[in-house]
């Protein structure tokens, strides 16, 4: 903006007659930003409206499809010792159920690790261990040496795919399986005399159970067999059987897993490097060989159940049966069986069906309201100069009456609110019966009894929830009780017919993109075009009071010379 100095020679107040002369073009202009102010509220209300109706109608897929009411309910005879979750696929009727064995973690509780100020810096040379050696966890050996630290055997025995820790208040190490189940267990050994001795030394040379294979049948087994044969039995190797043996299951899941030759020939040397040293070892008296007898070792174990009299097993205490979740918490006693009762969920289909009314009900009834606002036609946008002489509250407060009546009476609207009562009002045949949704004791309350702009709502006979209606009987859950699959029909067809009809009115069009139900398109188009107009008139205006500005310095440069000529006349006639 060009700084003018106005008003020398006349003494005229210039930049206000030049903004009195251009108000009412600048009133022209802010009626344009006003109209844009408008479109830009009206954008607003329909982006609020149409989001909640998209919704609304995302919401209709749970109801549009017979699997969506198909909600069980199931009891289970003794909750102590099972909880059972009934799938919406799971079969009606009691069925028996039976716990015999309880899913474990495999665990391995060292012995105390003997000398004073033992650490996780202690190295395996200050417990007694003065050799290279080597460990297999899981068929993945472990090499250490003199200055091995046990927070350094702590640490492999991690990347070893195992839990494990150094507690060092009671000086024991602790390793566990990641998971629960036989086929998650792990299996540790030394396959040489110092491997051997560094476990003893830790604490977790764990005596071999009564029953377990002995050196010698390992020996027996797998000694003389050739690198052919050894790798045919790691490859058939069945680690999920129920009697596989723990120490060659972790060879063969190991080798199983190779994704590389390399991979595979240092399992297979590991292998042969035990059988190696079980055969040095095999005729030796067991107190040579430094077990832990306080160490203790809990071995990985499925959970076992029948159902029905059949067995199955999991590596957890959770079955998933025939659209059954069983979780077994405890045994059952011999001889003892448990019932599970599965039912179909009535109070569930209820609750559903009352959720949609719901949120049908929030939905029609904020349209209703839109719809039969009250004129804004005395809340006009104000402007800048308009609010500098109101407060922040009455600012709010008058803008809010201003957008509550932007889809007042709105055809668009209008159509929608047509489109959801019309598919409501609708009657479907099931069974060779006639249904609406009065058959179900849901109704509106009318024009004269419903709250103001809920004159759309529906509200069901019986509903506890409901004051207006909550002393009617209750149709809805009866019809429910003796038909389930009836009334499921009924909201199937009512709600696949109002998700289409709202679909119709969600494609794209010239004016309309996909998803919309108004046209925003034009609205944006409407809107930028504002920009342009008001743009224009600015420029307008500015012009205007360029031509004002012009004529009144013209009169000032006039009136200049004119004050110039009578001084030299006075000067001339002495005056």
């Amino acid at each position: 903006m060009p700084i003018r100095i106005t008003g020398m020679n006349s003494g005229l107040d210039t930049e206000a007659l030049v903004s009195e002369l251009v108000s009412a073009y600048r009133a022209k202009g802010e009626k344009y930003t006003k109209e844009q102010t408008k479109i830009s509220w009206k954008q607003d209300a329909w982006k609020t409206m149409s989001s909640k109706t998209y919704s609304f109608r995302n919401g209709l897929d749970k109801m549009r499809f017979a699997s969506g009411y198909s909600l069980k309910t199931t009891t289970v005879s003794n909750s102590a010792k099972a909880t059972v979750t009934a799938g919406n696929n799971a079969v009606n009727g009691t069925q028996t159920l039976e716990i015999t064995s309880l899913a474990k973690t495999g665990y391995l509780t060292g012995e105390e690790i003997k000398g004073t100020n033992v650490s996780n810096s202690t190295t395996l040379s200050e417990l007694g261990v003065g050799s290279d050696g080597d460990i297999s966890v899981n068929g993945k050996r472990i090499t250490f040496n003199a200055q091995t630290k046990i927070s350094d055997v702590i640490s492999k025995l991690q990347n070893a795919g195992v839990d494990a820790n150094y507690d060092a208040t009671n000086k024991r190490i602790f390793i566990s399986s990641k998971e629960s189940g036989k086929e998650a267990d792990f299996s540790l050994t030394g396959l040489n005399e110092a491997g051997t001795l560094a476990l003893s030394k830790l604490g977790l040379n764990v005596k071999p159970a009564d029953g377990a294979k002995t050196y010698a049948e390992y020996v027996s087994e797998y000694d003389g067999k050739t690198d052919d044969e050894l790798q045919a039995i790691l490859k058939s190797f069945d680690a999920k059987s129920s009697d596989a043996d723990p120490l060659i299951a972790g060879f063969a899941k190991e080798y199983q897993a190779a994704e590389d030759a390399l991979t595979k020939d240092a399992v297979l040397q590991e292998l042969k490097d035990f059988v190696s040293y079980a055969k040095s070892i095999q005729n030796k008296d067991p107190k040579d060989i430094g077990y832990n007898e306080k160490a203790v070792r809990i071995h990985g174990q499925d959970a076992t159940i029948k159902l029905n009299g059949a067995e199955f097993t999991s590596k957890s205490n959770s079955f998933s049966i025939n659209g059954l979740t069983i979780n077994a918490t405890a045994l059952t006693e011999p001889g003892e069986v448990l019932s599970i009762t599965t039912k179909t969920d009535n109070q569930g289909i209820y609750d559903k069906i009352k959720d949609f009314l719901s949120e049908y009900n929030s939905l029609i009834n904020s349209m209703t309201s839109s719809y039969n606002a009250e004129s804004a036609k005395d809340y006009e946008p104000l402007t800048d100069e308009e609010k500098e002489s109101m407060s922040e509250k009455e600012i709010e407060k008058w803008e809010e009456k201003g957008k509550n009546g932007v889809l007042r009476r709105d055809s668009t609207l209008s159509t929608l609110m047509s489109v959801m009562t019309s598919a409501m009002a609708k009657s479907y045949t099931i069974n060779g019966k006639s249904y609406a949704l009065s058959s179900f004791g849901i109704k509106t309350l009318g024009v004269m009894n419903a709250e103001k702009n809920e004159q759309n709502a529906y509200h069901i006979d019986g509903d506890a929830d409901d004051e207006n209606t909550s002393s009617n009987t209750d149709k809805l859950m009866a019809a429910i009780v003796a038909d389930p699959d009836g009334v499921t029909q009924f909201f199937q067809n009512l709600s696949k017919d109002l998700y289409d009809e709202l679909g119709k009115h969600m494609s794209s069009t010239t004016l309309r993109s996909y998803g919309k139900f108004y046209n925003d398109k034009g609205l944006d188009k409407e809107y930028t075009s504002y920009n342009t107009k008001i743009s224009d008139w600015e420029q307008k205006v500015a012009d205007i009071e360029d031509r004002y500005y012009k004529k009144f310095a013209a009169m000032e440069s006039a009136l200049a010379k004119l004050q110039s000529q009578t001084q030299q006349l006075s000067g001339l006639l002495g005056m």
